[in-house]
């Protein structure tokens, strides 16, 4: 005989995280996709060609070049292994040819995807079409990006895949994503061996794996031992394939690593260095003010949640502080798309949604306002550029 009691309601699944499109699939289109890389990168393209017309020295891809003109392509002695650390950015140095214009074309075209994939985040987060486009806004009408885009294509990498990475371990610890953390590692592996700082963000991820396992559900050493794998194997075995391969063909295995830094390590000294560092840190903390009301809100809710983008910006820290990078802009644009993967709200309200368009457009103003008062290189690279030399 049938119940007469009816069965309890049987709760309507909730849309999950995983059954959003992933930012790399927005739009669904593949035509519409390109297009919309092709117009990120067109802006770059315009700043490459007036860059390269002007009487401005690119001094980080003339490096680049150089060490890329080391590399003899056909050569089985391999002796010049030692000398182009990391090779990867050489290598793709030597098949541009060295050229200047080129290689700041491939960064365009690196930030294209870049970008669309940026913007396919905040659309999937639900940022609605007015606080995506302010937010990319922030980086493309900023001079930080379009600095690193015509003058410095190793740096320009190296945030590319960065920006894959911290995608990945947000998926990772968010959706549980265990393809997202092998994308993380192996993001990190190739990093490792494209910008000399990038081994600072590998060792941040590894000591981190025991938050990283927890918050993505998985308990025990086992699970800890099994996230430190997959987020820093790939970028340990690719330094030490490189060390085995430099100390099998040269006799100066460590040269590399040892001229990695453009003016010596610690320019100016161990404090001065640390000084200038943390000067230059906290000047583009100042321009991100998405970055800073965000950080906040999060740090009183939920101090754990910040483990990922202190990691980040640890690493950029030490970088400057160890000289394996110029102050170019690299953190105002790190820090921009930290807020967009690891701070951003979820699903914000209309109201929240305003509060982030007036806070990206403040912060475009005030990027411009810090640059062309700080007396920095990026003040200098404007002024040529507006002056035509």
């Amino acid at each position: 005989m049938a119940s007469l009691v009816s069965p309890a309601p049987q709760p309507t699944p909730r849309a999950t995280a995983s059954r959003l499109p992933a930012p790399d699939t927005w739009p669904a289109r593949p035509g519409a996709r390109w297009l919309l890389r092709l117009a990120f990168a067109a802006p770059f393209v315009v700043v490459a060609l007036v860059s390269r017309a002007s009487p401005w020295r690119a001094v980080a891809n003339e490096e680049l070049a150089a060490r890329g003109a080391l590399i003899r392509w056909g050569d089985a002695a391999l002796t010049w292994t030692a000398e182009v650390f990391p090779p990867l950015s050489a290598a793709a140095a030597s098949v541009l040819g060295g050229d200047l214009l080129l290689m700041s074309l491939f960064a365009a075209a690196v930030l294209g995807f870049t970008l669309q994939r940026l913007a396919g985040v905040l659309v999937r987060e639900g940022h609605g079409p007015w606080a995506t486009a302010a937010v990319i806004a922030a980086l493309v009408l900023t001079p930080p990006l379009a600095y690193l885009a015509a003058n410095d294509l190793e740096s320009l990498l190296g945030l590319a895949l960065v920006v894959l990475a911290l995608d990945g371990i947000a998926s990772f610890v968010e959706r549980r994503s265990t393809e997202a953390g092998f994308r993380a590692g192996l993001a990190m592996g190739v990093l490792v061996v494209l910008e000399p700082g990038g081994w600072l963000y590998a060792l941040g991820l590894a000591a981190t794996a025991p938050f990283f396992a927890r918050h993505a559900g998985r308990a025990g050493r086992g699970a800890t031992s099994a996230t430190v794998a997959v987020l820093l194997f790939p970028a340990v075995a690719a330094v030490l394939f490189w060390l085995y391969l430099s100390w099998w063909f040269s006799d100066d295995p460590l040269g590399g690593f040892a001229r990695a830094t453009a003016d010596g390590w610690f320019p100016g000294g161990v404090g001065a260095s640390a000084v200038s560092a943390a000067r230059q840190m906290a000047l583009s903390l100042l321009a991100a003010p998405l970055v800073l009301v965000a950080g906040t809100i999060r740090g009183l809710r939920d101090p754990w949640s910040l483990i990922a983008p202190g990691i980040a910006l640890v690493g950029l820290y030490l970088s400057l502080w160890l000289g394996l990078r110029s102050p170019a802009g690299q953190t105002y644009v790190v820090l921009t798309a930290l807020w967009v993967l690891l701070l951003a709200p979820r699903n914000p309200s209309p109201r929240r949604r305003l509060l982030v368009v007036g806070a990206a457009l403040l912060q475009i103003a005030i990027a411009w306002l810090v640059v062309l008062t700080t007396g920095t290189t990026l003040a200098d690279w404007v002024s040529a550029l507006a002056s035509g030399g």
